[in-house]
């Protein structure tokens, strides 16, 4: 369970809940790679960042191909991520949580629920401890997948921005009341 300061457990927690949302279908085809090499990705896995056995080794050719797959705003959204760290923050394990991230803004639910975590709170808490300076630019507390979705379109001249899957949620006339 994640804790109030996004600590490591909370790393731990959202990096092998996002594995387990791709696993059960609720994030794109691509998502179960989190973006990472096959080698880090199969590290984090014995390390316990999933159940043991969720994923066998593939070939490195077809495992490159799944990783090739991702959409663009992947790798935009990773770039945000990175470049928003927190000046404290371990370097290797925030990278594997602005992965975890990444991915599971691609979803089609709400970002705690693409991360697998409890809630919105836990969230902000992550963002807060590992991502500072995005967690202090969201002053109008948009929830976290719109707000990343809006800096992204920031930084790209696009305002507007819209996470994938916002037009059917029930709560798209709170988030764009405008729309």
């Amino acid at each position: 369970m994640s804790g109030p300061g996004g600590g490591d457990d909370a790393i731990f927690e959202a990096v092998a809940g996002t594995v387990g949302q791709a696993l059960a279908g609720h994030l794109p085809g691509f998502a179960w790679t989190l973006g990472l090499p096959q080698a880090v990705l199969l590290a984090l896995l014995e390390r316990g960042y999933a159940e043991p056995g969720a994923l066998e080794p593939l070939p490195e050719r077809q495992y490159a191909a799944i990783v090739a797959g991702a959409p663009p705003a992947f790798a935009e959204l990773l770039g945000l991520l990175r470049a928003n760290r927190s000046a404290d923050a371990d370097a290797v394990r925030v990278d594997w949580l602005a992965h975890a991230l990444a991915t599971a803004s691609l979803g089609s639910r709400h970002l705690w629920q693409d991360l697998g975590l409890s809630g919105r709170e836990a969230v902000s808490a992550l963002l807060r401890r590992h991502f500072r300076p995005l967690y202090e630019r969201n002053t109008a507390n948009l929830k976290w997948k719109r707000f990343l979705f809006a800096e992204l379109g920031a930084a790209q001249g696009k305002p507007g921005l819209r996470p994938p899957g916002c037009g059917g949620c029930e709560q798209f006339a709170a988030c764009f009341p405008a729309a």
